[in-house]
């Protein structure tokens, strides 16, 4: 009875370190989003929406800046709006290779479809819930 109850232990602690890690690799495959180009390796070779995806983050840019000299006949130097980061909110593994995605950028809920292909998680799908806004700063 002891050995039964052990082994389950062990069993259910190993479960719950790959869920972990599951979850730490899909929060890094969202997060690859954040920088200035998309590569298309986070992606599984179906990903029907990239252009949308482009669109949604070239559309959510945080506000440009422009900063002016104060020498006279200085020069002013604008600054492009940086770009505004995709923040996951909750990972619900539906499946042992796919997961579906909640998050948001710039108060506009987001929900990803990730698969894992080959040990790596890769992003299968994009929406944006334009009727659910999240509040954050």
């Amino acid at each position: 009875m002891k050995i039964a109850l052990s082994l389950a232990i062990l069993a259910t602690s190993a479960v719950w370190a790959d869920e972990a890690a599951d979850r730490r690799a899909v929060e890094s495959t969202i997060s690859a989003l954040n920088g200035t180009s998309i590569g298309t390796n986070i992606f599984t070779a179906d990903f029907p929406n990239l252009s949308d995806l482009q669109r949604f983050k070239d559309e959510n840019r945080l506000h440009p800046t422009v900063v002016i000299s104060r020498e006279p006949m200085g020069e002013a130097t604008w600054s492009p709006g940086a770009i505004a980061p995709f923040v996951t909110r909750s990972v619900t593994f539906i499946s042992q290779g796919t997961a579906v995605v909640v998050g948001s950028c710039q108060q506009q809920s987001v929900i990803f479809v990730v698969k894992n292909e080959n040990s790596t998680w890769r992003i299968a799908s994009f929406r944006v819930l334009t009727e659910a806004r999240t509040n954050l700063l």
